[in-house]
């Protein structure tokens, strides 16, 4: 029986070539692209197989929900990743939660067609770059678990920790986040805690070593001062 593909990829021409690569397959139904996991359910044809293809970048591991609806949805659907070449925590947590198929986004043609295989068979299959990645985590574990702690900082801590390092003193920061001087001084003294830091410059090299201010510089909407103001968790 031919198997229903679905596309959800933020890349919409990567989307758009890799509906390409199925056409005319005869393992496999024309494809479908959604731009959202939230019209997966809406285009599922009953009583057929189908394989999830899915961007990394809309994997959010740091929300329980996310979580929770990606663990149940991996049970009945098989899902091959495409990973995007900076998420290396992605890779790290996609391999925790049993994520079985990989490829990245540099993959070829070949490889995308032999991870689309592997995951209708329920495989395990890593593209050559991803295999890569995975023998480099495994002789960086310091370096992940540094990433994994920063990840799971609040949207309100990870402000705070890029306006350190755009040198901000504590009083402007407090400004903008509706909050006293002394509930920023406080959260900035948790994280030299967390991170075993004794200064502000070792949580600047934190956030330059996590690349977190690199991508601010690269995502600033990310840390919308409206999304963090008055979550303060003291």
């Amino acid at each position: 029986m031919q198997s229903q593909v679905i596309i959800c990829d933020q890349q919409a021409i990567y989307a758009m070539g890799s509906a390409l690569i199925l056409q005319q397959h005869p393992l496999y139904l024309s494809p479908q692209i959604i731009p959202n996991l939230n019209s997966l359910t809406d285009t599922l044809m009953p009583n057929t197989p189908g394989i999830l293809v899915i961007d990394s970048g809309m994997v959010n591991f740091s929300d329980p929900l996310f979580i929770e609806r990606i663990i149940k949805l991996k049970k009945r659907t098989p899902i091959m990743v495409v990973l995007n070449d900076d998420d290396t925590l992605i890779l790290y947590q996609l391999i925790e939660y049993g994520f079985s198929v990989i490829i990245s986004r540099t993959a070829t043609r070949a490889e995308w067609l032999k991870g689309l295989e592997m995951t209708r068979e329920d495989k395990v299959f890593f593209s050559e770059a991803i295999s890569i990645k995975v023998d480099a985590l495994m002789h960086n574990m310091d370096d992940l678990q540094l990433l994994d702690k920063v990840n799971h900082l609040t949207l309100y801590d990870k402000y705070i920790l890029i306006r350190i390092c755009q040198e901000a003193p504590s009083k402007q920061i407090a400004f903008e986040l509706g909050h006293s001087k002394r509930t920023i001084e406080g959260h900035r003294t948790k994280m030299m805690q967390l991170f075993d830091v004794k200064n502000v410059a070792g949580l600047v090299k934190i956030a330059c070593t996590s690349k977190l201010y690199e991508n601010y510089l690269s995502n600033p909407g990310l840390y919308d001062i409206t999304l963090c103001a008055k979550t303060s968790s003291l």
